[in-house]
Formats: C-alpha cells, sequence, structure tokens
C-alpha cells in the first residue's frame, strides 16, 4: 500500500538541486588521479554568458543560488542552468517530476561512485609526490626516462649514506 507521501517525490531545494548537479558534472583533475575539479560560478556564468549574450547571469548571482541566498530563482534562470547541465527544466522544479527524480537519482549515484572511488584510490594510493614524478617520466624520452632512473638511484646511495653518518655513534676519546 502507498501514500500520498510515497507517491510524490521528496520536495528538495534548488540550492540542493544546482550544487549535486555542479558536483555530478566535475571533471577528474588531470594533475591529481581520483580528485575532481567542479566547475567554478565564472566558468557557469561565463559559458552561459557565451551562448546567450553578456550580463545574462552572473558569477555572483550563481554564488547566492548556491548558497541559498536566492530560493526561488526565475524560470529564465531555471532554464538556462538546465540547458547549461543538460538536464529537463522541471530538474528544478521543487517536487520534479518522474523524469526529474530520475535525473536527480542518477546524479546521486555518479556523486556517490566517485566518493567511493576516492576512499579507495585515497587507502590505496601513492604519495602525491610519486604520482606526480611518475607522470612527469611517462612523458619523457627513452633517454630522458634513463637519465631519471639513473638519478633516483644516485638519490637513493645518497639517502642511504646520509642514513648511515646518522646512525654511527660518535666515536668516545
Amino acid at each position: 500500500m502507498t501514500t500520498d507521501s510515497d507517491a510524490q517525490a521528496s520536495p528538495r531545494s534548488f540550492t540542493d538541486v544546482l550544487n549535486l548537479l555542479i558536483r555530478a558534472s566535475a571533471s577528474e583533475d588531470p594533475n591529481n588521479r581520483g580528485q575532481f575539479i567542479e566547475y567554478t560560478n565564472q566558468q557557469i556564468a561565463g559559458e552561459i554568458n557565451r551562448v546567450h549574450g553578456p550580463k545574462t547571469i552572473t558569477a555572483e548571482y550563481i554564488r547566492r543560488l548556491r548558497k541559498g541566498d536566492i530560493k526561488s530563482p526565475s524560470v529564465n534562470v531555471a532554464s538556462l542552468l538546465a540547458r547549461f547541465f543538460q538536464v529537463p527544466l522541471d530538474t528544478f522544479d521543487a517536487i520534479g517530476g518522474e523524469q526529474a527524480e530520475r535525473v536527480m537519482a542518477e546524479a546521486q549515484r555518479f556523486v556517490d561512485a566517485r566518493r567511493q572511488t576516492l576512499r579507495i584510490s585515497e587507502q590505496d594510493s601513492e604519495p602525491q609526490a610519486v604520482a606526480v614524478m611518475a607522470r612527469a617520466a611517462r612523458r619523457l624520452s627513452p633517454a630522458g626516462q634513463e637519465k631519471a632512473a639513473q638519478y633516483v638511484a644516485r638519490l637513493e646511495q645518497l639517502e642511504a649514506m646520509e642514513d648511515e653518518t646518522t646512525r654511527v655513534p660518535p666515536s668516545s676519546h
């Protein structure tokens, strides 16, 4: 047996929807595997203004939407954001429809999967500096990679010598 509240979608705020869409559309940081870069308010406003004309929307207005300072923006603003995120307009409706619920559920699953992936990669990952060096080494020529390997081998020897000198007790006279 379903109740009226079961049949209806749960209400959600414009702010919640906007922030979830921003998190879900984040792209992976090419310099930090497992990290994601969200669109900035400036990037969102810039793209909307590029497509729809200058001064259509400001980064400050988007910031206020994201913070919840503006609770009910105009249908025009919701439409611009829906186009930017390529979702149906009713995604921003407080109640939404069946399609909006599917979009939001998919966005939430996507964000949750990223969080899980990030947790796993943080547990299994190598130190950030090692990952950066490995990516840089892959871009080197074969000769450059050989030199880098020689430098690393030399550095290992130097660290081993430093460890030996710090472990040797001073001789007593």
